[in-house]
């Protein structure tokens, strides 16, 4: 070979390298933009896997009014976590929920359906089995689905383990069906505290699933806590009154002969006190879940979404607890949502909205297809600031319907009596007008919207009427709560 030759062969590498290198580098940058593009390809190679779908959290705190939340304006400092939450989230300004107790209040945040829609009026009936929940969609999509409970209304006899693979009853309302004597029962419902046992069994199973999980789970924890009794664990008990020098206790709530309309102020501020603890006591235990989650690095790919079901009464109208009306402290509750990857932290949602709209709006951030059969809508467009027109909302409770609109609420009452109230001039529901005298047309939209909901449920597939028969010792424990008395009102 000559030196010429050598150098020519050289110089002929070197192009071929340079080629190649330039055709290496072209096809580099096109495998760059497909990439960016998420349509990376190689002869060889398996399809990139997807994205697992979000784990689910959804909590219900019972009987949990809004404004004695830190998030929602309250002075008192009764829940750092859920304002932490809040804060890393989105929070909901105005909610309401569709009536003033557990039972049917829960099925419409588990279905989406407002109350004509699932016709769960009464405290024996139970959600007919056509119905869709939420906990079904989730399981058929692959989730892990388990709940963890202790309300009495909450037990899986009214149809509310329909779709969880676990389902656990915690306190009296474990016992129930069992057989157990009734006295017992009556001793032990009020005074019972659950929400640490219900979030240790929570926590146990979310950290016992495998690490990682190819499945995403749905996990569904209802905290009785701070439903009356009134009974905070120290120092919970006296950390909002601790200069209290009086008698009072809240035990035998319903029937307490010091609980009522007429009672001192000073014990009245006592025991909303022992309320707000039992509010703090519960936050407690909300951060001990979240802690669970964060521990297994699971926080922030999750959706996190705390409500409750119904407010509590302080005599405002003179009346107490619940289930006795419409009232705004007796519907108004909380909804905070966290979703880091879509929901931007501090986010305020301020059209109001209602507990029918908590179902669409977790299956479509988990991009699962809506529940056909739902009333409410999903809030997600509001969360990514496209806020949907707003709509009134409809409560039921008993013969008694009310549409709540933005500023401004209707109640209908048995005999055909309605009254309106203008809530930005009378946020406190004191000034009741004859509605068809001064807004006939809120009064239309009242019988309006309860026909369109009527048609809707009669376009349902229904099977049989559902009801659920007690046991002694259920009847028992129901009428010791207060939602079933001998006159059956």
């Amino acid at each position: 070979m000559t030196p010429g030759s050598s150098t020519a062969g050289a110089i002929s590498v070197s192009a071929t390298r340079l080629t190649e290198g330039r055709r290496a580098g072209r096809r580099s940058s096109i495998r760059a933009l497909l990439a960016l593009g998420g349509l990376a390809t190689c002869a060889g190679c398996a399809p990139a896997t997807p994205p697992r779908a979000p784990d689910v959290v959804l909590v219900s705190i019972d009987s949990l009014r809004a404004d004695r939340l830190g998030a929602y304006g309250a002075s008192r400092d009764t829940s750092p976590a859920i304002d932490r939450l809040a804060a890393e989230g989105a929070r909901f300004e105005t909610v309401v929920a569709p009536t003033s107790w557990t039972l049917p209040s829960h099925v419409t945040l588990l279905t989406g359906l407002s109350i004509p829609g699932h016709r769960v009026l009464g405290k024996l009936d139970r959600l007919d089995p056509e119905r869709r929940t939420l906990a079904q969609s989730f399981a058929e999509a692959g989730y892990r689905t388990a709940a963890f409970v202790s309300s009495p209304f909450l037990h899986h006899a009214f149809g509310f383990d329909r779709g969880f693979a676990v389902y656990r009853n915690f306190g009296a309302s474990e016992a129930l069906g069992e057989g157990l004597p009734a006295r017992p029962v009556h001793r032990a419902s009020h005074a019972d505290r659950t929400a640490d046992r219900v979030v240790d069994a929570a926590r146990r199973w979310w950290s016992d699933r495998p690490t990682p999980d190819p499945r995403p789970a749905f996990l569904f924890v209802h905290l009785w806590d701070p439903h009356y009794d009134y009974a905070p664990p120290p120092p919970w008990d006296s950390i909002f009154d601790p200069d209290y020098a009086g008698t009072l206790d809240a035990s035998h709530y319903e029937r307490n002969r010091s609980i009522t309309a007429g009672m001192p102020a000073r014990d009245l501020e006592h025991l909303r006190a022992l309320y707000d603890g039992e509010i703090r006591w519960t936050d407690t235990q909300v951060a001990a879940l979240l802690e669970a989650l964060a521990g297994r690095g699971d926080l922030d790919h999750s959706i996190v979404c705390l409500v409750s079901d119904h407010g509590e009464e302080f005599f405002e109208h003179g009346r107490k607890g619940h289930m006795k009306n419409l009232f705004e402290e007796s519907v108004r509750v909380p909804w905070i949502l966290r979703h880091p990857p879509r929901v931007p932290a501090g986010t305020v949602v301020r059209g109001l909205a209602s507990l029918e709209d908590v179902a669409p709006t977790l299956l479509e951030l988990a991009g699962l297809p809506p529940l056909a059969e739902a009333t409410g809508r999903s809030r997600v467009p509001d969360l990514e600031g496209r806020p949907l027109a707003e709509r009134p909302e409809l409560l039921i409770l008993g013969g008694a319907a009310a549409l709540r609109g933005p500023d401004w609420k209707i109640v209908r009452k048995p005999g055909d009596r309605s009254f309106y109230y203008d809530l930005r001039g009378d946020p406190g529901e004191r000034l009741p007008e004859p509605a068809a005298r001064v807004a006939p047309e809120a009064l239309a939209a009242l019988e309006s919207r309860l026909e369109s909901d009527r048609r809707h449920a009669e376009s349902l597939r229904w099977g049989a009427p559902q009801s659920v028969r007690l046991d002694e010792a259920t009847d028992a424990r129901l009428r010791e709560l207060g939602y079933v008395d001998d006159e059956g009102k």
